[in-house]
Formats: structure tokens, C-alpha cells, sequence
């Protein structure tokens, strides 16, 4: 070993103890322990084990063997274990002399505390350092104003960089409190107008607000909360969700043989950048139209009998052989602003504001029914179509039935004033106030879907007068009654009263058939006091005559002669001989023109309006005359024809005498 540092590698295990904890284990683990070794002993062993000679014969390889052999000496072992340890000790003792020398020139109080004596006695204390002296050369001292320079420029850049990031902070800041002020500014003001407004319980990062109708059907009422996303800029993006982005409205178009007569109007579409208010108003009024729209489909499926069909997009309903209503939902923008006024438009408007009235309505009577108390064992289904469609049908076909009855009941009167009858009728609307105590929602509800009745107070002579009431009716359409008024002194009463069992006639044409045959007996009651005051003045003036003669009296004129009596069928005057002579009444109207008259077969009615047409057969010069007059509303077409008063007292008083009644014969 040249030097006490140098550094040997580290020898390979071998079997015996490698340490003397493991030497001092194996010995305690012999028979005795340290306590039953000797040193004669340990020699006889030693010697026997040279000799070959052993107690127990144990069988050992050759390579076993070898090793044993290999084996040191106890004693050397030892000796080379106490030289190694002495080795330690001394280097240790070493290092740590030269490392408290070192730390003597830093910490000298400490260090001396671990220095040994013979150390200090040759070395004085503090004379080993290491610390590198820093001697300075001019090429560092030129290097020291640049490196000042360099760490001054390098602290500028990071305060440039730091106040360049803390301006790019506020700048951001500054603009997400100008987007933040007026995304809640909008927010605010839309929960000012009354819009609930609100966290989504899905989205609680996300305000909500309510534009639809808690009454609404499920499926609208879900759609009915639009999320308020904040844009960049801060204002406020209305996401209407399966609702969709498009603005629609219901349209309601009446046509007239095919050809547009009216629309209902639309408004604008809404410009981009509309107040978020208008967009909510605009979200609401549509998915408002989206559900009527739902609910005139379902409506319309349930009414094929009143001629309602359901096209690819629209619903119609045939009002008449003449005119069709449509409803459609339509987008605001695919409106086209040159459609040009029509004259109908004001109708469809009525019928578009009704539709809207009666969802509303519909939405407050389920408010309703929630508020009451249900059955327990009521059975819940599909809730039922509201009535929607079937008012509107039933208020446009009882307007159109009383408009076609009121020019009836006026041509009608007109005819009969040309031929000099004093006819007339007044109308008289009974409107549907409804409840006093209701609301006037509820009274303009109930005028919607209940139509008012309409009362006629007609006139035909002056002892014929009828009181008629058009009620409508949304299943069997408008119907009408018939009354008689001052019926002990009406002359219908006994010729032609209305139906007594059922006094309802279902249609117009009804009414008017039953007009145009009261019309010949109306005449008939009205003239038939004539046929008597007229035998009464004959036979008064033959009285007369043979009084102041003295004589037998004067023969009377032919028709003074005759018997005049009530036609069997009621509708004139005819002789009691024969019954051909004498005046018969018949009306015509263009809703009887299919239908013939009793006496005239051949004539049917006139298709330009009511007519009365009058028959007249008489003598004349010895001659049979058969005659006819006419009387339209037309007052010159009717100035020919004369006075009705006229004609009737001619015919009655050239009656035929009963020698020219055998001649006829």
C-alpha cells in the first residue's frame, strides 16, 4: 500500500464472516458460544482437522475441499481486520483535521473545537482558505459599464414588458366591464317591461327569459325559455332554440271563385339590430302563431263536415259554393311588400284578431280547470281541439246567411210595394251581452263564440205580419223561427201558420218557401172583405132601385152577380160555379225557381229576384179574358203592370154572369 488514500477495490464476498458482527454471530451460534472455547481445544481441532482426523465422517467435494483449504488463518484474519480498522481511523481522523483547518479561516471559534492538539501545535489556525481571490484585469474593467448598461436595459425591458401586460390587462378588463354593463343594462331593461328573467337551471352560468304562455300546450310551454348569450360587444343574442330563428305569422287569405279578395296584414320582420324587448315580443308572437297554427291543423282534422281540408301547408274551408277562407303560417320575410290593398282585407283582419282572441281564451280556461279540484277517479286524456276554427266558420256563414236573407226580405217588401201593398220589414240585432258581472274579456268572448240573434219584423199587409229570428248554430248552421204577430187578428193564423210542432226552418230556402206560400194567402184573407163589401153594395142598390120604382128590381151587373169565394188551396178569389174565373197570387223567388206554381206549372221563378205574379181570368165585350201581371223590385219593370187594388177590383167586378157561364162552359 503506497499511500493511505489510495482507493482498492472492493474484494469479493467469500464464505466466511464478512464482518466481525457476522463473526461474533456465528460464534454465539456454536455450542457454548464464546464462554466454551478454549485454546487447547481450539489447537486439538485445529490439528485434527490437518491430520484428517474428524468425529463424524462428512462426505465433501473436491471443490469443497479446495476451498477449505483456501482458507486464512484465524489470526490473520484478524490481524488484517485490525489493521484496516486502524487504517479508517486514521484517515477519518485526517479529513476531518484538514476540513476544520479549512473552516478555521470562515468559523474559527468552531472549527478549533474539532481540531487535535498536535495539529494546532503545528499549524496555526486561519492559515488554509478557499476562497478564490477575485483580482481584477482590464479586460473586466471594461466589461463593468457594459454590464451595468446591459442590466439596466434588461430591468427597462421587463418593466416595459410588465406595464405593457398590465395595459393589455386593464385594456381587457375595460372592455369586458363595458360588455358586462351592456349585456345587464338590456337584461335589466327587458325585466323592467315585465319579462321573467331568470338563471337556467341547466346553464346557471346563462340568464333566461320567459316569452311564451304558461297555459300553452307542453310542447310550446317548454319552448318557451330563450337563453341570453352575451356577445362579444356585450349585447345580447336571444337563442330561441327548436323554436328557431325565423319570425312567422298566421295569414288568413279569403278567396271569391278562386281569385285572392282579401289578406291579413304582417308585420315587418325585425331589422338586426332591434332592442332585445322587440326581440322578445317578436320570440313571443311567434311561437304564439306557431301554436294556433298547431291548433287549427288538430281543429281541422276533427271537422271535414263543415268543409275544412287540410293542403300541404295551409288549412282551407269552403264558406260557400262561392267563397274559400285559408289560414297559413308564413315567415315575415318571405312577404312580398307590392301585394297591392284588397278589398277584403278588412275581413281577414277580423278573422286573424278572432283566431288570436279565441287562443287566448283558450289559454285562460285551462288557467281555469288547473284551479279547480279534479276527480280522483277522472279519467285524464289527450286534451281535446280547441274551438277555434268552427266559430269563425259559424260567424262568416250566419253573416252570410243574414245578408242573403236581409236582400231577400227587401226585394221582398219591394215587389210587393210596387204592386201598391204596403209592405215592409225592420231588423233587429239581439247582441250576446253575456253576464252583467263579467269581465269585458269574457263578454267579448262570449259574442265571439256565441253569434247574436237577429230579429225580422216583417209586414206583408197589414193584417199579415211575422216575426222572424235567425239563430245561428255551429252544427246545423244558421236556423230560423217563424211567429206570428197579433196572431187573434193575423190573418195567417187560419190560412197558413207556420209550423206549430216545430216552428224551425233549417235553411233560407226553407224561409223563403214558406214566405212565397203565404204571400197568396196573405192577399187572399187581405182582399177577400172586397168580395163581400162588394155583394153587399149590390144587393143594397137593387133594394134601392125597386123601392123608388115601385117596381121589380133592376137587374145587377155580371159581377155583382157572381159568387165569389176562397180558392180550396187558399192562394185567390174564384167563382163558386165554376172556380176558373177569378184572380190567383203566386210569389216567385230565384231560391223557388226550380219549383212550380199549384196554378201555374209552367212559370218557373224569376232568377233576378222576388216576383209576384198575379192571374186574372174575367169577362170582357161577352169574352173570356185570361191575363197576367208582373211585379219585380224593379219599380220600371213594374210601372206596367198597374195597381194590385186596381186589377183585382176589375176582375171581381166583371165577373162572369151565368148565361156567360154556360157560354165558357
Amino acid at each position: 500500500m503506497d499511500s493511505p488514500l489510495n482507493l482498492r477495490p472492493r474484494p469479493p464476498p467469500g464464505k466466511g464472516p464478512q464482518t466481525i458482527a457476522d463473526f461474533i454471530r456465528r460464534v454465539n451460534a456454536e455450542p457454548g458460544g464464546f464462554r466454551g472455547l478454549n485454546e487447547e481445544e481450539v489447537r486439538r481441532n485445529v490439528i485434527a482437522e490437518r491430520n484428517g482426523i474428524h468425529e463424524d465422517v462428512e462426505m465433501v467435494t473436491e471443490q469443497e475441499a479446495d476451498d477449505e483449504a483456501k482458507k486464512p488463518d484465524i489470526l490473520a484474519a484478524r490481524h488484517n481486520i485490525t489493521m484496516n480498522l486502524g487504517q479508517a481511523i486514521q484517515i477519518s481522523s485526517n479529513f476531518l483535521d484538514f476540513i476544520s483547518l479549512l473552516l478555521s479561516k470562515e468559523i474559527p471559534t468552531q472549527a478549533a473545537t474539532t481540531i487535535t492538539p498536535f495539529l494546532r501545535s503545528q499549524v496555526p489556525i486561519g492559515s488554509i482558505g478557499a476562497t478564490q481571490l477575485d483580482t481584477p484585469t482590464p479586460l473586466t474593467q471594461s466589461r463593468v459599464a457594459d454590464n451595468k448598461l446591459i442590466t439596466i436595459g434588461k430591468r427597462l425591458v421587463a418593466l416595459n414588458e410588465a406595464a405593457d401586460t398590465a395595459l393589455a390587462a386593464a385594456d381587457r378588463l375595460r372592455k369586458e366591464i363595458n360588455s358586462e354593463t351592456k349585456y345587464w343594462q338590456e337584461v335589466l331593461t327587458v325585466s323592467e317591461k315585465g319579462w321573467s328573467t331568470a338563471r337556467l337551471p341547466q346553464q346557471p352560468h346563462d340568464m333566461g327569459v320567459k316569452f311564451g304562455f304558461s297555459n300553452a300546450a307542453p310542447m310550446f310551454k317548454n319552448n318557451s325559455v330563450a337563453p341570453l348569450k352575451r356577445l362579444e360587444d356585450g349585447s345580447v343574442r336571444l337563442e330561441c332554440g327548436r323554436m328557431g330563428s325565423r319570425s312567422e305569422r298566421l295569414q288568413v287569405t279569403l278567396l271569391q271563385n278562386g281569385k285572392v279578395t282579401g289578406r291579413s296584414s304582417l308585420p315587418r320582420p325585425l331589422p338586426d339590430d332591434a332592442p332585445l324587448d322587440d326581440r322578445v315580443k317578436e320570440a313571443r308572437n311567434t311561437i304564439f302563431a306557431q301554436e294556433l297554427w298547431h291548433e287549427i291543423n288538430r281543429e281541422g282534422r276533427t271537422l271535414h263536415g263543415h268543409d275544412v281540408r287540410l293542403e300541404q301547408s295551409a288549412v282551407t274551408c269552403a264558406l260557400d259554393p262561392n267563397r274559400t277562407i285559408s289560414f297559413e303560417l308564413v315567415g315575415l320575410e318571405d312577404q312580398d311588400p307590392s301585394n297591392p290593398p284588397l278589398p277584403g282585407d278588412l275581413d281577414a283582419e277580423t278573422a286573424s284578431i278572432a283566431l288570436h282572441l279565441l287562443l287566448s281564451n283558450a289559454h285562460r280556461q285551462n288557467q281555469l280547470k288547473r284551479s279547480e279540484r279534479t276527480a280522483q277517479n277522472a279519467v285524464r286524456g289527450p286534451p281535446p281541439p280547441y274551438n277555434l276554427l268552427l266559430p269563425i266558420i259559424t260567424y262568416y256563414r250566419h253573416e252570410k246567411t243574414l245578408r242573403d236573407c236581409t236582400t231577400f226580405l227587401a226585394a221582398f217588401c219591394a215587389a210587393l210595394r210596387s204592386a201598391g201593398i204596403q209592405s215592409s220589414f225592420s231588423m233587429t240585432e239581439n247582441v250576446n251581452k253575456g253576464s252583467p258581472t263579467a269581465a269585458p274579456a269574457e263578454a267579448l268572448m262570449s259574442t265571439l263564440l256565441h253569434p247574436s240573434e237577429v230579429q225580422y219584423d216583417l209586414t206583408i199587409t197589414p193584417n199579415s205580419r211575422l216575426r222572424i229570428l235567425a239563430r245561428p248554430s255551429s252544427i246545423f248552421g244558421t236556423r230560423f223561427s217563424i211567429y206570428l204577430l197579433d196572431p187573434q187578428f193575423n190573418h195567417l193564423s187560419s190560412s197558413f201558420p207556420p209550423n206549430q210542432t216545430d216552428s224551425v226552418y233549417e235553411n233560407i230556402k226553407e224561409l223563403v218557401r214558406y214566405l212565397g206560400n203565404a204571400v197568396p194567402r196573405a192577399l187572399t184573407m187581405n182582399y177577400y172583405p172586397l168580395v163581400q163589401e162588394m155583394r153587399n153594395n149590390s144587393r143594397n142598390n137593387g133594394q134601392a132601385g125597386g123601392e123608388a120604382a115601385g117596381a121589380a128590381p133592376a137587374p145587377a151587373a155580371a159581377g155583382a152577380t157572381t159568387s165569389w169565394i176562397i180558392h180550396p188551396d187558399d192562394i185567390g178569389l174564384v167563382d163558386d160555379d165554376t172556380e176558373t174565373f177569378g184572380v190567383r197570387f203566386a210569389f216567385l223567388s230565384s231560391y223557388t225557381r226550380d219549383t212550380a206554381t199549384p196554378e201555374n206549372p209552367e212559370i218557373p221563378g224569376n232568377p233576378e229576384g222576388p216576383e209576384l205574379l198575379v192571374t186574372g181570368d174575367y169577362m170582357e165585350d161577352n169574352r173570356r179574358v185570361h191575363k197576367k201581371w208582373r211585379w219585380t223590385a224593379s219599380a220600371s219593370a213594374s210601372a206596367s203592370a198597374g195597381n194590385l187594388d186596381d186589377m183585382v177590383k176589375h176582375v171581381l167586378a166583371n165577373g162572369p154572369s151565368p148565361s156567360s157561364t154556360v157560354a165558357a162552359e
